[in-house]
């Protein structure tokens, strides 16, 4: 779950870095958008999974992990929703936490086809 978090930090993160290197104004919007509910996302898997668990030091300040930031949003998209996938189905994750990610599964699908837009 740790590394999901990671994952999404880097996505919005890449964002960011291709938003302030547009000169094209439509692609300064659609990168923009693509990281809206990352912070909400990020945040409901921290207080869901970690922090109700009072499993807190797991929080450290490399959560960012430069690996895992990939200008290419298209695969960033693709590999974070196969990460998803396999959080759902490995059988470890209760009903509530199936559902938060079963909802950024289906956000991170709406990111592919605005992704595949840059």
């Amino acid at each position: 779950m740790y590394e999901l978090m990671q994952h999404l930090l880097a996505f919005k993160y890449a964002c960011k870095i291709n938003h302030w290197s547009t000169d094209e104004y439509s692609k300064h919007l659609l990168f923009d958008r693509l990281t809206e509910d990352i912070d909400t996302w990020v945040d409901a898997i921290a207080e869901t999974y970690f922090m109700a668990t009072d499993n807190k030091k797991v929080f450290k300040s490399d959560i960012l992990n430069p690996k895992f930031v990939n200008r290419d949003l298209v695969k960033s998209c693709e590999i974070i929703i196969s990460h998803l996938e396999e959080l759902q189905n490995d059988g470890e994750t209760n009903e509530g936490l199936n559902s938060l990610l079963s909802a950024i599964e289906e956000g991170f699908l709406n990111k592919l086809a605005l992704a595949k837009l840059t």
